[in-house]
């Protein structure tokens, strides 16, 4: 009897581990893992120096990210139907990536990067499993079923409070995510991502960014990969020739760029809105947006793309020089239509206020990550 007894509590202890494991696991957390590659234009690689990369003298372009960390943003969403509410839940963070140099195809340098980070949400508070038996689906949080969960990357914005960790356990809003189009871009000079909210640098960072990524496997025992992930720039770098047609000479001092929205962004988290003329709502996802707010707190609704002082000039008759502008939003869609940004060169500056150029619109482009050359005038 006692034998038979012995068995049958060894068969049901037996028997229940698995549940009691898998209960452990679930309750233990989230794991995440990211890897890929920043694809740098072909242009913009072209620009910048080289250097020698083996013993036999070969050489090979300046690795564009020289630092071994740099700042992102995250944000983990489900793309999944839901009519009843406009609410999209969502985990929004600050990371840091590391990255590492070495030899790509050709013999330049590419970077890659890579993120791991164990046990997040360890109280169940932001993801759901969607492994763990017989529990519900609870809509406020992100379930990690591969079949929906979605995540973009950001690299570029300001850094809030310092952050340095690689996964800040304080959720950042959209409200604090913040960057500010900076006028001084030089691509042959390594450029700092390490920028503190609000630090007023001008420094021009190409933001680089991976929209709407599927995880690369099934998630399973609460770890999600995402591997094979492509960060490619955001917007447009524009080799700007400015030619001064004009009988006498002149101080030119930037550009006013109306139609893009303003120089501060933001990164929205995800929201739903209604399919016109249905009861049905679709998920937009997270995407970079001006919020018109500059570091002064002014509002704008275009960019004083101020040249640094030490690139003003004065250009005689027909004469031209040549600078470089970064904008991360390229143009703007209203009803179905892409519409391209609207400079005007600003010259002679008299007091705080200086004169304006012939207006001259851009084609929208068809896609980020170009450098296109254009040349401005300041007269008809």
């Amino acid at each position: 009897m006692l034998a038979s007894l012995a068995l049958l509590s060894a068969c049901n202890k037996e028997s229940n581990e698995p549940a009691v494991q898998q209960e452990q696991k679930a309750k233990s957390g989230v794991s995440i893992s990211m890897s890929g590659q920043i694809e740098l234009p072909e242009q913009l690689a072209r620009g910048l120096e080289f250097q020698p990369y083996d013993k036999n003298g070969r050489t090979s372009y300046t690795p564009f990210f020289t630092d071994t960390s740099i700042p992102a943003l995250v944000c983990f969403y489900n793309e999944e139907e839901d009519n009843t509410t406009e609410n999209a839940p969502n985990v929004m963070r600050q990371i840091v990536l590391d990255v590492h140099n070495e030899p790509g195809p050709g013999g330049r340098m590419i970077s890659k990067f890579y993120f791991k980070e164990k046990l997040i949400d360890t109280n169940e508070r932001l993801f759901q499993d969607h492994l763990k038996p017989h529990a519900r689906r609870d809509k406020a949080k992100v379930y990690t079923d591969p079949e929906t969960l979605r995540m973009t990357l950001i690299v570029g914005f300001e850094v809030k409070d310092g952050n340095n960790a690689s996964w800040d356990n304080q959720p950042i809003y959209s409200s604090e995510t913040f960057y500010e189009i900076g006028t001084k871009l030089d691509l042959t000079q390594p450029i700092n991502y390490w920028v503190n909210k609000r630090a007023k640098t001008n420094i021009a960072r190409p933001i680089f960014a991976a929209f709407d990524v599927k995880p690369s496997a099934e998630v399973a025992d609460g770890i999600i990969a995402f591997s094979n992930v492509k960060l490619t720039m955001v917007g447009t770098i524009i080799k700007a020739t400015i030619t001064n047609n004009d009988s006498d000479p002149h101080r030119i001092v930037g550009f006013r760029i109306t139609n893009v929205g303003g120089s501060a962004l933001n990164l929205e988290a995800p929201t739903r809105v209604e399919i016109p003329d249905t009861r049905k709502k679709r998920l937009v996802p997270p995407a970079i947006a001006a919020n018109g707010k500059t570091t002064d707190a002014v509002t704008e609704h275009f960019i004083t793309y101020e040249f640094p002082q030490e690139q003003k000039m004065t250009l005689g008759k027909d004469k031209s020089a040549e600078w470089l502008v970064y904008l991360p939003l390229n143009k703007t869609q209203s009803g179905g239509r892409a519409d391209g940004p609207v400079f005007e060169v600003m010259y002679d500056p008299f007091g705080a206020k200086p004169k304006y150029g012939v207006k001259q619109k851009l084609k929208p482009l068809k896609r980020d990550g170009l450098i296109v050359s254009h040349e401005f005038r300041l007269k008809r």
